[in-house]
């Protein structure tokens, strides 16, 4: 049983990376705040949510914003949040490409661990004599 539910969870987490690593081709470059603008009818409507949308008043006159009396407000603010972030900021779905290590660095991190390996088993001798 539980065996399903984490095999639904890791291919529910894999989904939502490739989704955002499509979004983010798609937002290249723009700011957080025009990704959230393009983002905001689409995450108030999933059916999850379904908040309505409102006239915007002080800050943001001009806009349409999402109705904070709406009983889904609260989550529906977090997820859209969480998604600008992924996509614009790389948040949990960032796929990182590891910088080059040169042969230099490469030499460097091998004599390191073979004097790391070497100074442990030095003193695992000395512990197994005390």
């Amino acid at each position: 049983m539980s065996r399903s539910i984490v095999h639904a969870a890791l291919t529910a987490a894999h989904t939502y990376g490739e989704k955002v690593a499509q979004l983010q081709r798609i937002y290249r470059g723009q700011s957080a705040d025009a990704v959230r603008a393009a983002l905001l009818p689409q995450v108030a409507c999933f059916p999850k949510y379904r908040v309505t949308l409102v006239p915007g008043s002080g800050k943001a006159e001009g806009r349409m914003v999402l109705d904070s009396d709406h009983k889904n407000y609260e989550a529906c603010r977090k997820a859209l949040g969480r998604l600008v972030s992924d996509i614009v900021g790389g948040g949990s779905a960032k796929q990182e490409t590891p910088a080059p290590v040169s042969r230099a660095h490469r030499a460097a991190a091998k004599a390191y661990l073979a004097q790391f390996d070497t100074l442990s088993a030095a003193i695992a001798a000395l512990r197994a004599v005390a």
